[in-house]
């Protein structure tokens, strides 16, 4: 019987621990995001080591998406109110659009104001030149964005804003942590804001 509970213990003790570093939302391997620089809705340059918080939350949305962006914004909004005052202190919010063909920073600032939201939105100044560049921010959250025309089958990959073609993408937000790793995947169908908060706070208390 001693015996019996000398194995017994350990386990119960393990037991305990089993849970203690995971998330709420999907949890990912940790992953170094690749240093970028993109413009923000006032048009001047943003890069990530411009941010100095414990956790930014990253979310994707585009200004010509309607319901689903914008409550995805909204939803951001909701869990970080739902932080104290102090908390809030650690945390950075940031936007980034899925559509830079048409989102340029004055649409950004105007989706803004409509949404009642501060913080962040950013694109490229320059679609011609600097698409690869968002197409690697989108690979490095692992965004999925797919562009298709709503009439004529040809598109140059590059070209400027079209008039008629849909974007589909993942409707997502990235937590990442102090060392600009990602470790947190919520997605817009899942969400719950008391959740994300916690997991916001565990990523801030490591």
């Amino acid at each position: 019987m001693r015996h019996l509970f000398a194995l017994i213990a350990p386990l119960i003790l393990f037991s305990g621990c089993i849970g203690t570093t995971d998330f709420y939302g999907r949890s990912l391997e940790p992953k170094s995001l690749v240093e970028f620089e993109l413009y923000d809705h006032n048009n001047d340059p943003f890069n990530l080591s411009d941010i100095v918080s414990d956790v930014i939350m990253v979310g994707f949305i585009h200004t010509s998406c309607g319901e689903e962006c914008d409550n995805l914004t909204a939803l951001m909004a909701q869990s970080f109110d739902l932080l104290t005052d102090q908390e809030q202190k650690r945390v950075s919010l940031v936007s980034i659009t899925t559509d830079p063909w048409h989102d340029d920073s004055s649409r950004l600032n105007y989706y803004m104001m409509n949404n009642s939201v501060e913080w962040p939105h950013l694109t490229v100044r320059d679609i011609n030149s600097e698409l690869g560049m968002m197409e690697l921010v989108w690979a490095s959250f692992g965004t999925s964005v797919e562009i298709s025309e709503n009439q004529s089958k040809s598109m140059a990959r590059c070209s400027i804003h079209l008039m008629d073609y849909t974007v589909n993408h993942t409707y997502h937000v990235i937590l990442i942590d102090d060392e600009r790793n990602t470790r947190v995947q919520w997605l817009y169908s899942e969400w719950d804001s008391e959740s994300v908060a916690a997991d916001i706070r565990r990523l801030a208390s490591e």
